[in-house]
């Protein structure tokens, strides 16, 4: 019988949690850690879009790995993990909504291979949410898969920002997914920026700081 903790990898992991408390949150942010990252440092590095009234919830990866293969392989050779981890994003937006604040005022963020994961979610359970921040990532899939969305995103703004010197993403692999989100009715923000690697920018942090202020104010 197979071992329930390989079937469903991430289930058991801890929510980590920062920001607003559940009494005063008006916005949620729900942020995904990159391979080998933990939930506290995806907690860590957003410090600079803190704000008022925002409430930050970070699953953890079991081992710290989402899926064990790259994102461009096909998405059959990540299972059952990238399914498990489609599952902790949900239960994250589930503890968001026990605190009042529904999918539409939660801004799912994810980094690296946590981009891919917060893209995997939103292409298998669209909706309208407060948005969707994919920070240096696409769609998990290779040969033979479709990097689409199940359905429509309603308007959701979306951002996908990669540098243009980043070789440990497949630039093009994640510009298609921008197209993808776009096709499926998202609001969407693509840079490209030259001269960046692997990493967050000023200007991304800039832009979800606007964006949750844009939605405390409503």
């Amino acid at each position: 019988m197979p071992n329930p903790d390989e079937l469903d990898p991430h289930a058991e992991q801890p929510l980590v949690t920062a920001g607003a408390p559940a009494a005063a949150a008006d916005v949620a942010v729900v942020a995904c850690h990159g391979r080998g990252a933990t939930a506290q440092g995806m907690v860590n590095l957003l410090e600079p879009v803190y704000r008022h009234g925002v409430a930050f919830l970070a699953p953890q990866a079991r081992h710290n790995s989402w899926y064990p293969r790259p994102a461009t392989a096909p998405r059959a050779a990540n299972e059952p993990a990238l399914s498990s981890s489609v599952e902790s994003i949900g239960a994250a937006l589930e503890s968001a909504r026990e605190i009042g604040i529904p999918a539409e005022r939660t801004v799912l963020v994810g980094f690296s291979q946590g981009a891919s994961v917060v893209a995997e979610f939103v292409g298998r359970r669209p909706g309208r949410y407060g948005g969707v921040f994919l920070l240096s990532g696409g769609i998990p899939g290779g040969p033979g898969d479709e990097l689409a969305v199940a359905g429509q995103l309603e308007g959701t703004p979306a951002f996908v920002g990669y540098g243009a010197a980043d070789s440990r993403i497949d630039l093009e692999h994640v510009a298609e997914t921008a197209r993808a989100l776009e096709d499926a009715g998202a609001d969407v923000t693509e840079r490209r920026y030259p001269g960046v690697g692997h990493e967050v920018t000023d200007d991304e942090f800039e832009v979800v700081g606007a964006l949750l202020e844009s939605l405390g104010a409503e």
